[in-house]
């Protein structure tokens, strides 16, 4: 039904778009024609014409379900949205004349369309939250705030229900946040130096024919799954920091932050030297030659005009590859594993907020039992983590952005 209203928009665009051609050959001389272009006519026949039987067509689906119309006469409801459809355009048609404003309810359109996405993607996100905070409420009427945003013990494992006696589930989240900051902060001391570093290179060092080579191939490092991530952590990075850290007579886990870390670092390098190197190549060019001009050198320049105009965007890719790193899964049940160990030490072996998440949600478990209530609170803990993080780093750019002509 979609592709023959789809069909029907194309044939009413191709003769609304005719008649008012054929209406400018005849009105020219003597009307001065020409106030639209034929291709609004076109457009507003197409959309005004077909969009009426498409919200017939999903109004009707939405009201059959319940009718159960369909079962009985499978044609009726295609056959009305079509003769709908056909006589929305007809009305369209009729309403095209030489000085008529198509342009104008065309971008009129456009407009609520574009309001109407936006609407969308604001009632998702408060969708999302609401469900998420509605949840972390249940959980905390069964935990304590205090047990779980202070505790230093995580073992939803041995939780029972809230109306059984001899609960004895710990959820206190604090080896689970120290394990993802830990994580995040070595794949960010990989990921920033290495990707800024490149960044610079492809757009201020590099010949045009090393960039057009360079920047494809470092780019195939974010369409790699993470499931290969994990299988390069697990057979290569592991085993050779445990060979490294015997050699010196340290104890390292088979599982440790540090391998996780490194390898999340080279996943996320593509994120920051990607949009690094377009916000830096965006950067005038003559602030660039202004700043040679006056004597300084093109390193003195880079570090001192360039990366200061291209610091916004430069923000946002690394704000971009720390949401990335915090919410990555995969690699850290693969190369880390499920011990939730409140540690410093990079070589041994923690936990991560998402691992859990996804541990407490797998299963047969109750609904309404602290452990699963638990991912809940456990995601809303992440999402304003995520919210602070990104309004400090809105603060920093808002602090040393510089305005350039």
């Amino acid at each position: 039904m979609l592709g023959l209203l789809a069909l029907l928009a194309a044939l009413a665009y191709l003769a609304g778009r005719n008649r008012m051609r054929e209406a400018y050959v005849a009105h020219e001389p003597t009307h001065g024609f020409g106030h639209d272009s034929v291709t609004y006519h076109g457009l507003f026949v197409a959309v005004y014409g077909v969009l009426p039987a498409l919200l017939l067509y999903v109004a009707l689906t939405i009201a059959d379900h319940s009718l159960a119309f369909s079962a009985r006469a499978p044609w009726a409801l295609p056959a009305v949205t079509l003769l709908f459809a056909v006589f929305c355009v007809r009305l369209a048609m009729s309403c095209l004349a030489p000085h008529f404003t198509a342009r104008k309810r065309v971008e009129r359109f456009v407009h609520w369309l574009m309001l109407s996405a936006a609407g969308v993607t604001i009632a998702v996100t408060i969708g999302i939250v609401a469900s998420v905070l509605v949840e972390s409420l249940h959980f905390f009427k069964l935990v304590p705030p205090a047990d779980f945003f202070f505790g230093l013990t995580w073992s939803p494992q041995t939780a029972l229900r809230a109306d059984q006696a001899g609960s004895t589930g710990a959820f206190g989240m604090i080896p689970l946040l120290v394990g993802t900051l830990m994580i995040t902060a070595i794949a960010l001391l990989i990921a920033v130096p290495i990707g800024l570093m490149a960044a610079i290179y492809l757009s201020e060092y590099a010949a045009p024919r090393t960039r057009h080579l360079l920047k494809p191939m470092l780019e195939l490092l974010a369409g790699i799954p993470t499931v290969v991530y994990g299988y390069f952590a697990i057979l290569a990075i592991a085993p050779l920091i445990r060979t490294m850290g015997s050699t010196f007579g340290l104890s390292v886990s088979s599982e440790s932050a540090l391998g996780t870390g490194l390898v999340m670092g080279v996943m996320i390098i593509p994120f920051i030297s990607s949009l690094s190197d377009d916000m830096i190549t965006a950067v005038p060019r003559g602030l660039r030659d202004a700043s040679i001009g006056l004597g300084a050198t093109q390193s003195e320049t880079i570090k001192r005009v360039v990366l200061r105009a291209a610091l916004p965007g430069i923000m946002g890719a690394v704000l971009l590859a720390v949401s990335r790193a915090i919410g990555e899964t995969m690699i850290v049940v693969m190369a880390t594993g499920l011990s939730a160990n409140l540690t410093a030490n990079p070589f041994d072996s923690v936990t991560t907020i998402t691992v859990q998440i996804v541990t407490l949600l797998v299963g047969d478990q109750e609904f309404d039992s602290p452990k699963t209530l638990a991912a809940f609170a456990l995601g809303l803990t992440l999402f304003m983590f995520t919210l602070l993080l990104n309004i400090a780093a809105m603060q920093i750019v808002k602090k040393y952005r510089e305005q350039y002509e």
